[in-house]
């Protein structure tokens, strides 16, 4: 059966029915709107859109993993900031030619990634579209106990630190366009496929070190367009030592293969929904043993300094990375050289 002969209600209710029940005190999908209780810490709130064929091909994923990484891309913002997802609601667009199951799909793996970070669909929207299908995520979350932590704030002296690794996304992304598919024939294309497709939001890792940072963000655009980010504030730079980037011996392999800097990858390629944190000298060696404890890797790799402009330290010398460009979302080859 397609959406055209289920209905708007009919697939409404369907997706209700896939969905965990909203905490007591919530009042989610079944009326004009939600009703969410007050906070006395506020609320933080994001959203993303993922739209077909600029985000993703269903020759390249299948539909649970496109509601898996719609949420997960969501909490990341929401782990940016320190906080915690507590509610989120959909709007889909679709022709009314696709086939239902895929949109029971779709919302399964939502709700999977949602059980998985602990919030629940509490509403949303559906409308017919001439064109591919678009999902779109807003979430809602608490901020931490001391407030929401912000990209502003970063001081000079202050570490930077990565969590995870670096490029593997865009490794993933590169073997999707070489007509490598999901699950891959090896366990290195597995893992980075598994980056692009199937991201973790490093949640645990944001809570851990909201109250030791000054500054956080997610890389969701490439490292050097998050560090401008956080240079933006304060007329402060950003210096990283080339060899500190936590770059696997997947991504490395990968692009030594396709003749390319795997560095680059790491720095413009996106998506990988790691935290990169400005923390206080004094703080150092407790972020790095809260988050060791929890299980989670990261790696230090530069400085803030008070020389504006984002800066990589490598064996060729010192170079400004924000001046090189950044990566384009929409043009695969401009980074396989």
């Amino acid at each position: 059966m397609n959406i055209r002969e289920l209905g708007e209600r009919k697939l409404v209710s369907t997706i209700h029915r896939l969905q965990a029940m909203p905490a007591m005190g919530y009042i989610g999908i079944g009326d004009d709107a939600a009703f969410l209780p007050a906070s006395d810490k506020g609320w933080l709130a994001t959203s993303d859109m993922l739209v077909e064929g600029t985000h993703f091909r269903w020759q390249w994923m299948d539909p649970e993993q496109l509601g898996e990484k719609a949420v997960a891309v969501n909490v990341s913002d929401i782990a940016a900031m320190g906080g915690v997802p507590k509610v989120c609601l959909t709007s889909l667009a679709v022709h009314g030619d696709v086939q239902v199951d895929r949109v029971e799909s779709i919302y399964r793996g939502i709700a999977r990634a949602l059980d998985r970070y602990g919030a629940v669909l509490v509403g949303g929207d559906t409308v017919g579209s001439e064109g591919g299908l678009v999902l779109d995520v807003t979430m809602l979350g608490e901020p931490a106990p001391a407030g929401p932590v912000l990209r502003r704030g970063a001081r000079p002296g202050d570490r930077l630190i990565v969590t995870g690794r670096l490029g593997a996304a865009y490794g993933g992304l590169v073997l999707l366009e070489r007509g490598v598919r999901w699950p891959g024939t090896t366990a290195a294309e597995r893992s980075l496929l598994t980056a692009q497709l199937a991201p973790t939001a490093r949640l645990e890792a944001g809570s851990v070190l909201a109250s030791l940072v000054h500054s956080m963000t997610d890389v969701s655009d490439g490292l050097v367009a998050e560090l401008r980010e956080l240079a933006r504030f304060g007329g402060i730079g950003m210096r990283i030592t080339e060899a500190l980037l936590p770059i696997d011996e997947a991504t490395k392999e990968l692009a030594e293969r396709e003749g390319a800097d795997p560095h680059r990858w790491a720095y413009y390629g996106g998506e990988d929904y790691e935290l990169l944190a400005a923390v206080p000298p004094s703080h150092i060696d407790e972020a790095r043993e809260t988050l060791e404890r929890v299980g989670i890797a990261f790696a230090e790799v530069g400085v803030v300094t008070d020389q504006p402009g984002v800066f990589a330290v490598s064996d060729q010398g010192e170079r400004r990375l924000d001046e090189e460009g950044e990566f384009n979302h929409f043009s695969v080859q401009k980074m396989l050289c």
